[in-house]
């Protein structure tokens, strides 16, 4: 998966349809997707982040922090 890990925070009804809520562990960034029951969530999730470009950004941003400490 990446230097990310999802963590499930809740899952729900809502109008008939299963939805959970995962956390981008060590964010407060929250994602919030449909489907039939928690693999699935996670892939759709996963597919999330890499669609928006999440996880580089991810990357780019733990780069930077880890170049500051070392200098």
């Amino acid at each position: 998966m990446g230097d990310y890990e999802l963590v499930l925070v809740e899952e729900y009804e809502l109008l008939g349809e299963k939805r959970y809520r995962f956390q981008l562990k060590g964010t407060s960034i929250f994602l919030n997707v449909s489907a039939n029951n928690v693999e699935e969530a996670r892939e759709k999730a996963r597919r999330m982040v890499r669609e928006i470009q999440l996880d580089a950004l991810l990357r780019y941003i733990a780069a930077q922090t880890e170049q500051k400490t070392a200098s």
